[in-house]
């Protein structure tokens, strides 16, 4: 039997010995003022959902996967997220690591049981046509995750949406620049499938520049218009021996991959750079016959900008990698001989920055290689869009941080394309903030919208007494043998109730869930509970604050209502 069970019956009926107190009775401070604090059932902003770029609802979705409510969880995440399988596999997490489950054991696993969630999605029948149509017409260009992001939006106000893609495949940087072992074409496909069936009409192999301009857009109906084409250009090293045939930039090496074309690399290879794509280059080449694969990286291994699983994923499966090192000079007369590289060390930080870079004198080296991949940054091109369009010196477009206008009316822009923290779910949540500034543009309102700030839960709000440590769910991956075969996905994903029993280790920050301590501690029998929500007598309530000190997730706050004199 429960705590519940017991001491319910025994409380029912009950009636306070102490008489309602007049209010103020509460506290009385130093300087003689009476204060009445009062309990307020106020939730506060779970850290996971404050740190989510795509903005979705983590805590209420792990919520409803707890119950079981798997449907209704993936509703509610693609209310923000279009993507949930894609996400689940693809982002970089910044939710787990502002979990304040992290300080007590291990972060909750969100992406896997996002994954979960949006595979779980993929056996549902999906949403149908939207048969409210309003009449203004939207063009969307780039059909990566921001530009898919914002015409699923757009579309489900009811607006009719067409995205011009230049590729002659959907899906931006997630159909070409992800490897299929981390993103598999049938899950990509599937969920913009299920994006498309809204009415959304996708145009590929359609560049916008060399035949239409912006202008023409406008010239055939479209009222408003979003670019998202995102970075799709690599910038380049700037050493002698980079227009060799053997050197390949890792965004060309990945699309021709991707798009089913014949690769082919030497026997040993050299990646230079150390962000995600260059992992990924690096582990397609190991899949694609190359016998030593190595990454050229600048930063030490602490500040290698890549989760730590990813890293270790590819030593498994033989990449090696030679942390600050930067190249120098590539060697060979007609084709690639090996690459200089010259030993980098961290300088005392200048006055105002942090530590910097610089190159040991005399510590050049020579790796043998036949086959060099660059992989130092990519930019957008923005070649083909009209120049009226302000850009930044960093080859980027220029927009509002908060609405994404750009400067010409009735164009917004999102994504990679105006730079910003190139991560997939940063573009989604930029494709739902443009639909909304887009929508608010079609009717005539003003684009900023004003959000009033709530307080993010903090790990000192939790009472850790009601918490047991419990050592986080784990996921499987494929043999290394069978891994480097080919393209096959490497990570399994969660079980039903492997993903179940992982939200149970949710701490729900910040936001009641009906525990009923706040029921069971009061002294004064002050607090009832009605139609799910917790309702506070305070004609009885003392302002004792037992139970904002007893609730384990920080719910209630003890706030100030009134202040007399004596």
């Amino acid at each position: 039997m429960t705590h519940k069970a017991i001491f319910k019956p025994l409380l029912k009926g009950i009636v306070p010995i102490v008489p309602p107190i007049a209010r103020g009775d509460s506290l009385v401070n130093k300087t003689g003022s009476w204060r009445y604090m009062r309990p307020v059932y106020r939730n506060k902003l779970p850290p996971c959902n404050h740190s989510c770029p795509a903005n979705e609802d983590i805590q209420g979705y792990l919520s409803l996967i707890k119950q079981e409510r798997f449907q209704q969880a993936w509703e509610l995440i693609r209310r923000s997220n279009p993507f949930p399988a894609v996400l689940g596999r693809v982002c970089d997490h910044p939710c787990e690591l502002a979990c304040n489950r992290r300080r007590f054991d291990e972060a909750v696993a969100i992406h896997n049981v996002e994954r979960f969630l949006g595979d779980y999605g993929l056996t549902l029948p999906g949403e149908g046509k939207i048969r409210d149509r309003r009449g203004e017409k939207i063009a969307v260009i780039g059909s990566g995750p921001a530009g898919l992001s914002c015409a699923y939006h757009l579309a489900k106000m009811g607006y009719p949406v067409t995205v011009f893609e230049a590729l002659s495949v959907p899906g931006g940087m997630l159909a070409v620049g992800i490897p299929e072992y981390c993103l598999p074409k049938e899950v990509l496909a599937a969920e913009i499938n299920a994006i498309e069936r809204l009415g959304i009409d996708i145009q590929t192999n359609v560049a916008i520049g060399s035949k239409q301009s912006l202008d023409d857009l406008f010239g055939q109906g479209y009222k408003a218009i979003f670019i998202a084409t995102g970075a799709h250009k690599s910038m380049k090293l700037g050493l002698s021996g980079e227009e060799k045939d053997e050197v390949v930039d890792a965004l060309s090496f990945l699309r021709e991959v991707n798009l089913g074309n014949r690769v082919s690399v030497g026997d040993k290879v050299a990646v230079i750079g150390e962000n995600n794509v260059a992992v990924n280059a690096a582990r397609v080449a190991i899949r694609l016959g190359a016998k030593y694969v190595s990454i050229i990286c600048r930063q030490s291994k602490i500040d290698m900008p890549n989760r730590d699983e990813e890293v270790k994923v590819a030593e498994e499966e033989g990449v090696h990698i030679v942390y600050l090192a930067a190249p120098s000079n590539i060697l060979g007369e007609g084709r690639v001989a090996g690459l200089e590289c010259i030993r980098m060390r961290l300088a005392e930080a200048d006055k105002g920055r942090g530590a910097r870079l610089t190159p040991v004198k005399g510590s050049e080296f020579v790796i043998d290689v036949d086959t060099v991949i660059t992989a130092v940054g990519r930019t957008p091109d923005l070649t083909l869009i009209n120049h009226e369009l302000k850009t930044s010196p960093q080859g980027t477009l220029v927009v509002d941080a908060g609405t994404l206008a750009t400067n010409k009316p009735g164009i917004f822009a999102g994504g990679d394309v105006t730079g910003g923290r190139a991560t997939v779910a940063w573009a989604i949540g930029a494709g739902k903030r443009a639909s909304v500034s887009i929508d608010r543009y079609i009717k005539g309102e003003r684009l900023e919208v004003f959000r009033e700030k709530t307080p993010i839960a903090s790990f000192k709000d939790l009472n850790l007494a009601y918490f047991q440590s419990s050592p986080g769910a784990q996921i499987s991956r494929l043999p290394v043998a069978d891994r480097i075969k080919g393209f096959a996905e490497v990570e399994g994903g969660f079980t039903e109730s492997v993903a179940i029993e992982e939200t149970e280790r949710c701490f729900s920050c910040g936001v009641c869930n009906g525990c009923d301590n706040c029921w069971l501690v009061c002294p004064d029998v002050a607090i009832s509970r009605k139609n799910g929500e917790y309702q506070v007598n305070y004609d009885y309530c003392k302002g004792c604050g037992l139970c904002e000190e007893e609730c384990p997730r920080g719910a209630i706050t003890m706030e100030e209502e009134a202040k007399w004199r004596r």
